[in-house]
């Protein structure tokens, strides 16, 4: 007879990929000159804990109605230095600035499709422009 081993999710998974990814991210840096011990719990039993290294950054995703709390060594064993609140460890996310030549490119590109129409108003240019026009604007802004 052989047993049968609980399956363990794989943490590459697809689906363990999603599901972390789908919560905030959040941050905490110890500023303390010892290592403490990092411990988030929240529902469907999310429970993470890692040892933070001293003035060392550790990012993780979490749900937002988590609890943390900082766990440090004393004289006499581990104990409960402080308890955060996760909204004061979120991320806010960091805009992807583009390229100021790529949206002069797209400028230069719209103006040369609308001057094609003005000299030739035919069905085809029309619908190339309103079709590459709404493309376009996707991408400059002030132009949505």
């Amino acid at each position: 007879m052989t047993r049968r081993q609980p399956s363990i999710p794989d943490a590459t998974s697809p689906d363990a990929t999603s599901e972390r990814s789908s919560h905030p991210a959040y941050g905490y840096r110890n500023a303390r000159d010892v290592m403490v011990v990092l411990r988030c719990s929240g529902p469907e039993q999310f429970f993470l804990e890692r040892v933070v290294f001293p003035f060392e950054l550790l990012t993780f995703h979490a749900p937002p109605d988590g609890e943390v709390r900082i766990h440090g060594a004393t004289g006499s064993g581990w104990e409960l230095l402080e308890e955060v609140c996760l909204e004061d460890l979120q991320l806010e996310p960091v805009p992807v600035a583009r390229h100021p030549l790529e949206q002069v490119g797209m400028r230069h590109l719209l103006n040369d499709l609308q001057q094609r129409y003005a000299c030739d108003p035919s069905e085809e240019n029309r619908a190339r422009l309103v079709q590459q026009e709404q493309l376009l604007r996707r991408w400059l802004p002030g132009q949505a």
